[in-house]
């Protein structure tokens, strides 16, 4: 091929390039091909770079002045044309779906009183279930919403509950056994959404229940011992399912192991609410119990460095 005719077919490839007649990457290749990767900075070519460089100057230009506030309407309206994104039908759902909720939740704030005691149990169970929907919606897309939406989900079932428990004049045990239903959907929830927290949540939960209602049978005739047997074989219990675990599950062996090391200390918090403890003894019983625990934690250091990721 001789060199006048090479120089066209270059200088056409060129006049492609810049016309965009063909994609940017074949008439590269095309290029590449014809000059043997040698290809020379012609005129065309060099114009085209201006070209470039000067629509790149303007729309930076552009940008700087609607920034600065230099640019004519006309310029800025074109702009900010460029850069929103167009409006897809997933947007207007989203948008129509936290219109609704923010005005139902305005709606509710100013008539809530109104409604009858049943119907107020249904907005709080009806709005929860929603939010809880929406977190399992949303846990592969947007794994922060989905934190979110649990968490408004849980604060409402528990509010609403206690609520409307006490409205209806709901005794004490109806308090403690609807807080516990509300310990045992958030360690059901850790495995449904895949999240230690919540049977962390669950479980500490659960433990504190525990502890409040047992606290006045542990009080009556209080001995040491007494309070050590309601709680150190629930910890070893805890600790030790947690250890066995661990070649299987060893995510949620870590959380069995945590939640029965803390109950192993719950005899000793919860006997600093009964008068008849004597702080001497309880003292006592925790440097025994902390001593023990290092012990433990020491000699199977290699369980716990994987379980809280030290």
């Amino acid at each position: 091929m001789d060199d006048q005719r090479k120089r066209t077919i270059i200088a056409e490839i060129e006049n492609w390039r810049r016309n965009h007649l063909l994609p940017e990457h074949y008439c590269i290749f095309l290029l590449n091909l014809y000059t043997e990767g040698d290809r020379p900075s012609t005129s065309s070519t060099a114009s085209a770079g201006r070209g470039e460089k000067k629509r790149t100057d303007a729309t930076l230009g552009t940008g700087a002045g609607v920034a600065t506030g230099n640019s004519s309407p006309s310029t800025a309206y074109a702009y900010a044309t460029r850069q929103v994104a167009p409006i897809t039908g997933k947007m207007v759902m989203t948008w129509l779906l936290g219109a609704f909720v923010i005005a139902g939740l305005i709606l509710l704030a100013f008539h809530f009183n109104r409604f009858t005691t049943p119907m107020q149990i249904a907005i709080f169970a009806c709005f929860a279930l929603i939010f809880y929907i929406l977190g399992l919606g949303f846990r592969r897309q947007a794994p922060p919403l989905t934190h979110l939406f649990l968490m408004i989900s849980f604060i409402l079932l528990i509010a609403g509950g206690i609520y409307c428990i006490q409205k209806l004049n709901g005794s004490m045990p109806l308090v403690l056994l609807y807080l516990g239903f509300i310990c045992v959907l958030l360690c059901v929830s850790a495995f449904l959404f895949g999240y230690a927290y919540l049977l962390y949540c669950g479980m500490l939960g659960l433990a504190l229940l525990y502890g409040f209602a047992t606290v006045q049978r542990v009080g009556e005739d209080y001995t040491w011992w007494k309070s050590e047997l309601y709680w150190v074989p629930l910890a070893c219990l805890l600790t030790g399912l947690g250890f066995l675990m661990n070649n299987g599950n060893p995510k949620w062996a870590g959380v069995f192991a945590v939640c029965g090391l803390i109950s192993f200390f719950g005899a000793e918090i919860q006997a600093l609410y009964i008068a008849e403890a004597k702080r001497d003894m309880i003292q006592l019983l925790l440097f025994i119990k902390v001593f023990l625990a290092s012990a433990l934690f020491f000699f199977t250091r290699g369980y716990w460095y994987t379980w809280l990721r030290l």
